[in-house]
């Protein structure tokens, strides 16, 4: 039986048609003469009752269908009566009334429920990958990507680049990363590697009179394994010729908005924000900062350059800073104890301790609030347009690791006031990045 129409997309005008559907059972449910079987492939579900009085061999069949069996059920689709609708599934006015199921392949009990809301761990998820992708969420994610990629390529190809493919099989060059080796056979003793990216090949494409190539590229890092690292991983890779910097970045936001429209069917505003290397870090304590809110870092290092309490005084003596974050009305939700575990988070990135005021009406109290004058009070106040039930919170420390430690707490303080609009795309250019990056540790 060929199919005639996906699960999920069998449409309402069908009603009277004779389809045939295969998928996979998501639920079975026998309810003493009647089994409903919800029938899902990748587009969705669908609703398939099996009854005595259209086909006794449908109905033996389904008798013997369990979770995960793959099927191939043909019959005609009917209304459903309007108390049994479903508005939660694009099909849920229909269902089909089964004349004929076929059962394709048998399954066993799956280890874990095939659904977005299942509960098994990760590792149980990665040793039955296979399962896990019929996940509808899982396949969601797949068939964006493909959305994308596609956006991409025919953007590009709009501006007349190249897809050109480079060798997975070249000679070691130095790059940020270590070198995946391939042992030849032909040539013992020698090794290729894979690349970690397409740099060299595609500057001789240059050379080469191609002038726009791009490649949907497969790099290689034998790195360890980070939030932002992973072994293998693939990325969009353009090169050009007779360009300045202007050009590339216009090309990249026009690029951008194109991909957001095809995935998102959202307009991005153009040009993107730009910031510097420094600003970013300055205000964001971040190279890839969130602007989708506030809790900027403020350098509060003059207004306590000469205070009583010491920690701050000599901080800056020694050319460090003192910057705080101000997290409007969290006084109050913040006990002692969370700011203490907030303390610690701020230790994971190297800061010695995390000082603290709330406000109250006209008053910063805290522990270290008998350390500042009235001035410095006041000063304090101004810098970090402080107002009642405001949450205040200091790093003292090198300006690596304040940025560093406040700008965690920053992203931490986001999530938890709900401060984040996760519906939100807020694209941003960070220029001027410093070529190189001094590390004290000797290697």
């Amino acid at each position: 039986m060929e199919r005639t129409y996906y699960c999920g997309e069998v449409p309402e005008t069908a009603v009277g048609e004779r389809v045939v559907l295969k998928g996979w059972v998501q639920k079975r449910r026998d309810l003493g003469g009647l089994i409903f079987i919800d029938l899902r492939d990748r587009t969705g579900i669908v609703q398939v009752v099996a009854s005595p009085d259209v086909s006794a061999e449908a109905l033996a069949a389904a008798e013997r269908v369990r979770s995960e069996y793959v099927l191939s059920v043909e019959g005609t689709v009917v209304a459903r009566a309007p108390e049994t609708v479903n508005p939660n599934i694009a099909t849920g006015r229909i269902e089909i009334q089964a004349e004929r199921i076929e059962i394709i392949n048998e399954a066993k009990t799956p280890p874990f429920s095939i659904s977005d809301d299942t509960d098994a761990a990760e590792d149980v998820r990665l040793k039955y990958r296979y399962l896990d992708l019929r996940r509808p969420v899982m396949f969601q994610t797949l068939a964006l990507r493909h959305k994308i990629t596609k956006t991409v390529r025919d953007f590009l190809d709009s501006e007349r680049f190249l897809e050109i493919e480079t060798p997975m099989l070249t000679k070691s060059t130095p790059e940020g990363a270590r070198d995946y080796l391939v042992p030849s056979r032909v040539h013992p003793g020698e090794f290729y590697a894979l690349p970690q990216s397409p740099q060299i090949f595609k500057q001789l494409l240059m050379v080469g009179g191609v002038e726009r190539y791009y490649q949907i590229a497969r790099c290689f890092r034998d790195e360890d394994l980070r939030a932002d690292r992973q072994p293998e991983f693939t990325q969009i890779d353009i090169e050009m010729s007779f360009i300045e910097q202007k050009d590339i970045m216009d090309l990249t936001e026009r690029m951008m908005a194109a991909v957001v429209k095809a995935a998102k069917g959202i307009d991005i505003p153009r040009p993107f924000p730009r910031i510097t290397y420094d600003e970013a870090m300055s205000r964001y304590g971040s190279d890839k900062p969130d602007i989708r809110f506030g809790l900027e870092l403020v350098d509060v290092s003059e207004i306590v350059r000469n205070s009583a309490f010491q920690v701050f005084a000599r901080a800056v003596k020694e050319g460090g800073q003192v910057k705080a974050i101000n997290a409007k009305g969290a006084a109050p939700r913040y006990s002692r104890k969370d700011i203490d575990a907030l303390g610690e988070f701020a230790g994971r990135y190297g800061a010695k301790g995390l000082a603290w005021l709330k406000a109250e009406g006209e008053e910063l109290k805290g522990p270290i609030a008998k350390f500042f004058t009235d001035e410095e009070q006041a000063a304090l106040r101004r810098a970090l347009a402080v107002e009642d039930g405001d949450l205040l919170l200091f790093v003292a420390d090198e300006k690596a690791i304040v940025a560093a430690a406040l700008g965690a707490l920053r992203l931490k303080l986001g999530k938890e006031l709900g401060l984040i609009d996760e519906a939100k795309l807020a694209f941003l250019w960070v220029t001027d990045w410093p070529l190189l990056e001094y590390k004290k540790e000797p290697k």
